[in-house]
């Protein structure tokens, strides 16, 4: 198993640097960690020899190379850090701490993970599973039990949240999304309707509105909230973290559980999907994808 790292990916402050600085300043070991020594365990957990041998392999890396599954990346990372701490074996691990270093990285930081890569040639079959509903990873079966541990954690901003995604909401629409007139309306306009209750599923509108209410929100204010600076809305790295959170107390992989792939288990997606295969049946499968997804799209011609 290897993941594709591109020249971007060893900018400053970006991709793999950025990684290897946060596995650096959160490391779980008894001892801190160099810099060089974090990029050598992460090099090592996303299947390089070492930090050397990523940075040269990087200058030759094409485009659409293959991508391992993210819960299998971070399994090879995990196993990578276990590697790193064995001259320090006498000392006992934290568990917790290595499982939470590990969940805690945002592989979407990496080129590779950024952008969903389909062939022309597997086009059509990916298109045709999704627009079937089959659900790779987080199915539906998924669902109650996470509606269940967010009704449990009393969280009303948790569950509005969750049923901004069930509603088959972009992230980016409900994260920018603002009060108006009494009512959260999406300031990217993507959808038909710009109000995000009329986007939600019917019995998921009364947890909504009571998270509206309680939240006493004025005019112009976000609907979710950054918590150091209630003028911002809530990041996308919060809420990936807020995701993790509900995946451990599921007990579900962490990385299945994000905005997208909750989104991809509702049938509003999947009809969107058959939509859009059969609107634009002239295109190609990969670019009906690819709009879906928010993703480029490849360049091709189409006779």
């Amino acid at each position: 198993m290897r993941v594709p790292i591109y020249p971007n990916d060893l900018i400053r402050n970006r991709g793999f640097k950025s990684l290897s600085k946060q596995l650096q300043q959160q490391w779980c070991g008894p001892t801190p960690i160099s810099l060089a020594d974090a990029q050598k365990a992460l090099a090592q957990g996303l299947g390089y020899k070492s930090f050397y041998d990523l940075s040269e392999t990087s200058k030759v890396c094409q485009p659409g190379e293959p991508v391992p599954p993210e819960a299998d990346v971070r399994q090879a990372i995990r196993s990578a850090i276990k590697a790193t701490l064995q001259p320090e074996a006498s000392l006992p691990l934290d568990q917790q701490k290595l499982e939470r270093l590990v969940n805690d990285l945002s592989l979407k930081k990496l080129v590779a993970f950024k952008r969903m890569q389909v062939s022309p040639e597997a086009g059509h079959s990916v298109l045709s599973e999704l627009v079937r509903g089959a659900q790779p990873g987080l199915s539906k079966e998924h669902v109650p039990t996470l509606e269940k541990i967010l009704a449990e954690s009393g969280s009303l901003r948790d569950r509005a949240l969750f049923a901004c995604m069930l509603g088959a909401l972009r992230q980016s629409e409900f994260l920018s999304a603002r009060m108006q007139h009494g009512a959260a309306v999406c300031s990217v306009k993507i959808l038909d309707t710009k109000k995000v209750l009329d986007a939600i599923p019917e019995g998921h509108r009364s947890v909504f509105e009571r998270y509206i209410k309680t939240s006493k929100l004025s005019d112009g204010e976000y609907l979710f909230r950054a918590t150091n600076g209630p003028e911002r809305p809530l990041s996308s790295e919060a809420l990936r973290k807020i995701c993790v959170s509900w995946a451990r107390k599921a007990d579900i992989d962490a990385s299945l559980v994000t905005p997208h792939r909750v989104r991809k288990t509702t049938d509003g997606y999947a009809d969107l999907m058959r939509q859009m295969s059969e609107r634009m049946g002239h295109h190609s499968a990969n670019t009906s994808l690819a709009y879906a997804v928010g993703s480029p799209t490849t360049s091709s011609t189409v006779h």
